[in-house]
Order: C-alpha cells, then structure tokens, then sequence
C-alpha cells in the first residue's frame, strides 16, 4: 500500500525549495553557453504541459527546466515575486533538507505553459560536454547575481529607487507576460513600498511624460526615468 503525506507536510516540502531562474528569451546579451544549456534541456527533457494555478512541481527530484511556452513566477517568502519566467527562460528546482534554514520558495503559473524537464542527477552523463557545463556555472552565476541585485535594491534603495526598477523591469517583459499584471500590481509583489506611495510616484511619473499608462496597465516607458524623486 502507497502512503500519502498529509495536506501540510506536502506544502512544506513544496516550500523547502530553493529557485533560480533566468529569461533569456529576449535577451540579446545572453551568453551561447547559456543558449545551449536552454537547448539541451528541450532535446533530453521530458515535455509537459501546466495550466494556470495549477501545481506543476511535485517531484522529490532536484531538476532543471526549460520554458518553450507560458510564463512562472518564483516567489520566496510565499509573497514576494524574486523572478518572472517567460519562453526561452530556465529555471532550476533544488530541494533543501528540512534542517536547512532558508526563505520558504514556490513557483506560480501564470499563463498556460509547455516545459521541458530533466533531472539534474542526469546531467553527469554529459559531464564530458564542456559547453553544457559551462552553460551551467553561467546560468546559476547569473541567477545569483540578479537575486542578490534585487534584494540589495530593497534593502539599500528608497521606495522611488524600487519602483523605478519595478517599472523597467516590467517594461523588459514581454508583452504577453506583461498584459497579465497591472503596474500597481507588479510594483507590491515585487517591492516593499505602500500601494498608495506607488500610486503617488506613478501619477508624478505619468504626469511628467514619463510613462504610458491605460487601465492600470503600463504600456510603455516613453523616457529614461528620472534618478531622484
């Protein structure tokens, strides 16, 4: 007979994860051995598709992944939004034992998404394939630099600093990614500043030529934004 976990020891194993990710689906900067990690993953990975709201992780595997269709978003903390994954995006599952003290993580689906999965246990057997670990150690070397980038603009910056880099964050997306989140939206899931001091730099900002706006959703940043508030 096949034992169950209960409801609550399955969030927590869901939520001791640890989450990296990379968009490099628009990217022209993006290194190739990058690409071809991306690449190498579609060729040996198991295709799956996931919906919306749907739970897409249920494996006790630590495994990479890459994103042909759709968008994710990696949270830490159960609530802040750390990354936003779109198509030709990588994202790598690390489970962390249950004594390892680390922020509880989580994936969201955002939009219909078709992936690619590969146990990372696997990847020793192309240990010899040099561009494919070196595609490796830039992604995860990439992935902790954006991370601790954003967390030191929370830390370090003021609420105009963090929505400044909200909104450009918001304006690199794609579109169809971005067509999903209102910018009021974006900017507290992302950020630490008040819903109504967003708004109020928003306004000054839209007032200022700045950005374009309709129905609450950024449309476009017309000009550099400003340093200082």
């Amino acid at each position: 007979m096949q034992l169950h976990s209960p409801p609550q020891n399955k969030e927590r194993k869901m939520n001791n994860i640890h989450l990296s990710g990379f968009n490099c689906g628009n990217e022209k900067s993006v290194n190739a051995s990058i690409r071809y990690l991306y690449a190498w993953i579609k060729k040996n990975g198991a295709k799956k598709t996931v919906n919306p709201g749907e739970e897409l992780l249920e494996t006790d595997e630590n495994s990479i992944f890459s994103i042909e269709s759709g968008a994710w978003r990696l949270l830490v903390g159960d609530q802040k939004v750390i990354s936003i994954i779109g198509p030709g995006g990588i994202v790598l599952l690390d489970h962390q034992p249950q004594y390892h003290n680390v922020p509880s993580s989580r994936y969201e689906v955002v939009s219909c998404s078709t992936y690619y999965e590969f146990p990372m246990e696997g990847i020793h057997l192309a240990a010899s394939d040099k561009e494919l670990l070196k595609g490796l150690f830039d992604f995860m070397t990439w992935s902790a630099c954006d991370i601790s980038n954003k967390w030191l603009m929370q830390c370090l910056g003021d609420s105009y600093t963090e929505v400044k880099s909200a909104l450009e964050w918001m304006n690199a997306l794609p579109e169809a990614i971005r067509s999903k989140f209102t910018a009021i939206a974006f900017i507290t899931d992302t950020t630490g500043v008040s819903r109504s001091h967003a708004l109020s730099i928003m306004k000054s900002l839209k007032q200022g030529g700045y950005i374009e706006m309709d129905g609450g959703h950024l449309i476009n940043i017309i000009k550099k934004l400003p340093d200082g508030y």
